[in-house]
């Protein structure tokens, strides 16, 4: 059992790739701007109902002397329960189930720390990341801000592989971008370069929304790279790439080790986009 619980929490970066995408050659023929980095957390996103209450069978399990579980609420953790989140979450106090009918775990106490430095050093290595990408294969982007560009989040269907461990919320859903209103008035060139930041975040051991075997301590890197024509303001491709790291025996991690789980989560995203961008 925990040689298949190491096997299914190893680290597995994941790209996807969609779109009429041009060639190296025309990038270089063509030119290619690169925008600032977009926090998906600031986007516009749906309205969220309320998470399930802890059902009425676990309510009467409580113990009064225990702290109560935490109560997640839509707007103001909404960018945590979408998996837009970036930060540290500390889990506490065991788990829960939640809801009347089919019921979901999650951990009884969950707590949000170091938002702001965790944004910060996201998205400078977001950049830093693309901006080597692209110096990899010779291109020398512009930089441009083309003002708002938004992104759709749609949901997946169906179970997935490591539904249940994964150190992520379930219900799961992907990142498209969204065309813009138009062609780009006042871009440097004809291809514009678009890096979304979804998902950079540290956790102790405990349980995800829906996750319910929990998992260890560790850390994520979610990211959307979309190259848009700014002729006709669409996306002409993109690539979703995703970093993940699951200790196979820490639960309660050192400062030091949640920095070395981001860096490997780091390393597997920025090769997935390595794997995943145009040839």
């Amino acid at each position: 059992m925990l040689l298949a619980f190491v096997l299914a929490c190893a680290p597995k970066p994941v790209f996807t790739t969609a779109g009429d995408a041009p060639r190296p050659s025309e990038l270089r023929r063509d030119g290619v701007a690169l925008a600032p980095v977009v926090v998906v957390a600031d986007l516009p996103a749906p309205v969220l109902p309320s998470p399930a209450e802890a059902g009425v069978v676990e309510q009467g399990l409580q113990d009064p002397t225990l702290q109560p579980p935490t109560v997640l609420d839509p707007e103001r953790d909404g960018d945590f329960i979408r998996n837009d989140y970036l930060g540290n979450v500390r889990f506490g106090g065991g788990f829960i189930r939640t809801g009347t009918l089919a019921l979901d775990v999650r951990a009884r106490l969950i707590e949000f720390n170091f938002q702001d430095p965790y944004r910060t050093q996201g998205v400078a290595w977001l950049g830093a990341a693309v901006t080597e990408l692209l110096d990899e294969r010779g291109l020398a982007p512009l930089p441009f801000d083309p003002g708002p560009v938004g992104a759709e989040r749609v949901p997946v269907r169906g179970i997935g592989e490591l539904d249940g461990r994964d150190n992520t919320n379930l219900p799961r859903s992907t990142l498209t971008p969204s065309a813009l209103p138009g062609p780009v008035a006042g871009a440097p060139a004809r291809w514009l370069l678009v890096p979304f930041l979804r998902a950079y975040y540290t956790h102790n051991g405990g349980w995800f929304v829906g996750q319910e075997y929990g998992c260890l301590a560790g850390a994520r890197t979610e990211v959307t790279l979309a190259l848009y024509d700014t002729s006709t303001g669409r996306p002409a491709w993109w690539t979703n790439a995703t970093g993940r790291h699951v200790s196979s025996r820490v639960g309660q991690p050192s400062t030091a080790e949640l920095d070395q789980y981001l860096l490997w989560a780091e390393a597997d995203a920025a090769e997935a986009l390595e794997r995943g961008f145009l040839r």
